[in-house]
Order: structure tokens, then C-alpha cells, then sequence
């Protein structure tokens, strides 16, 4: 990474699932930059060690069990990060899970925790901070939302509708917060090294009754750049969107796919 020391600093950030993936690769990040992190994550056990490694690096990062879903124990936790911190200026909702399966196959209570995640867990993040993010005099609410947040896949209708509706409310959110100085933005990662993608390639390989190295390489083929993303470059993404750099940024969801929407 180039050029980021010192453009966060002084900025107070919490991060839902932080405890891997994109998550964990946005929350050392963010403290490179200069920020100090809270992460959260319902992996206690994960979201500690990583919390622990940013540390053991020299940097200010904590860590919170919470559960996206459990709006009780998620606003004590964003207002035990902001009390912790001395406020909040960065969030970001990165907490997610992935459902791959055809419509006839899919049942409610699949789709149902697909939305309460990915939807209701973004919604309820950006929620409980936004008292924050106002006394702080503004900041910028962040999450991930996906590639199939803009475009459809077969099989994947319960993760594509959630990931739309992520866009969604950020469109509106950066519509109605833009007069508190708070700016409303998304990254939608392509196929990116993290655990989901390993859930990915599983899914894939079941319907296409295919091997994990074969269904893996079909995956693969789509990307021009002909690989997928690391947690870091997609992190990279975040910090921008965090930084003054982007400060006349607001309502967007920011492709880092490896050019694969071009095709």
C-alpha cells in the first residue's frame, strides 16, 4: 500500500467482522493509516487474535464479541467502541454470509438469516452510530456490499437481493445524511481470498458437480486480470473512502472486481 500513513490519523473507527477476510485486512489498514479500531465480530475467540496481532504491531485496536443480528447487544457494543475510543468518525458494516443455491432449493429460513445479516446487520450498525458519527460533527458510514450487489447470479438470488439492498440504503442514506457532514459509501469486492470464496468454490463445485480445483478455475476464467482480489486490496478501497481523498465521495459502491463487470 502507497501513500496512506497518516491520512486517517487521529480517526476512530469500528469495524463488524473484523475477525478475518476483508474485515480484519480493513481494520490494519485503517490502523496503518493512522486510525485507532475497534473490531467487532461474533467469533470472540477470532476477532481477539486479531485484535491482538494489531497490537502486538504497535497499533490501538480493541475487540468486541457482537452479533450483527441482535440489535440490543449491538448498540452496547458501538457505544462501549465510541466511549472506548473518545467517539466515532469510521464505520464499517463488513459483517456478512453467503447462500448459494437454486430457488427451488432454497428455504425461508436460508433466505430470511441471508437478509438479517447482510441487510438488517448493515442497517442496525449504521443505526446505532449515527448518534455518534453526528457528535462528532460527521464521518463516513462504510460497508461492503458485492459484485452481485450490482449484477445477478444464478443460484444466488437470497445474496444477490440482500447485496442490492445494501446499495440501496446507501444511496438513500447519502441522500439524507449529506447535510450532517456524513458521507454514506459501499465496496462491492468481485471474487476476493477469503473464507467465503472458499464457501464459493464448495457451492460451485456441489451444483456443478465439478472438483474444487475445477470449479475454482471456472470461477477464475471470468476475471480479465485473471485472479482474484486479496483482503488487502479491497481494504486499500476502504481507506480511500475513509480518507479526506474522498471527501467529496458520497452514495456509491465502489467495483473492485478485476475487470470482470467490463465483460
Amino acid at each position: 500500500m502507497i501513500g496512506v500513513t497518516g491520512t486517517l490519523e487521529g480517526r476512530r473507527a469500528i469495524v463488524t467482522g473484523g475477525a478475518r477476510g476483508i474485515g480484519a485486512a480493513a481494520a490494519r489498514r485503517f490502523c496503518e493509516a493512522g486510525a485507532q479500531v475497534v473490531l467487532a465480530d461474533r467469533d470472540q475467540d477470532g476477532v481477539s487474535a486479531a485484535a491482538a496481532a494489531l497490537r502486538a504491531a504497535g497499533f490501538q485496536a480493541h475487540a468486541r464479541a457482537a452479533d450483527v443480528t441482535d440489535e440490543a447487544a449491538l448498540g452496547r457494543v458501538i457505544d462501549e467502541a465510541a466511549e472506548l475510543l473518545g467517539g466515532l468518525d469510521l464505520v464499517l458494516a463488513n459483517a456478512g454470509v453467503l447462500t448459494v443455491n437454486p430457488l427451488a432449493d432454497l428455504s425461508l429460513a436460508e433466505f430470511e438469516h441471508t437478509m438479517r445479516v447482510n441487510v438488517f446487520g448493515t442497517f442496525l450498525t449504521f443505526k446505532h452510530a449515527l448518534g455518534h458519527l453526528k457528535a462528532a460533527g460527521g464521518g463516513a458510514l462504510l460497508c461492503t456490499t458485492s459484485q452481485a450487489g450490482v449484477r445477478g447470479y444464478r443460484e444466488m438470488s437470497a445474496y444477490c437481493a440482500s447485496k442490492f439492498a445494501v446499495v440501496g440504503l446507501v444511496e438513500s442514506l447519502a441522500l439524507e445524511l449529506a447535510s450532517d457532514g456524513i458521507r454514506v459509501c459501499a465496496v462491492a469486492p468481485g471474487i476476493t481470498q477469503t473464507e467465503m470464496y472458499r464457501e464459493l468454490v464448495r457451492e460451485r463445485a456441489r451444483l456443478w458437480r465439478l472438483d474444487s480445483e475445477a470449479a475454482q478455475a471456472r470461477l477464475q476464467e471470468t476475471i480479465p486480470l485473471g485472479r482474484p482480489a486479496t483482503p488487502e486490496e479491497v481494504a486499500d478501497a476502504f481507506v480511500y473512502l475513509a480518507s479526506p481523498a474522498a471527501a467529496y465521495v458520497s452514495g456509491i459502491a465502489l467495483v473492485i472486481d478485476g475487470g470482470e463487470l467490463s465483460g
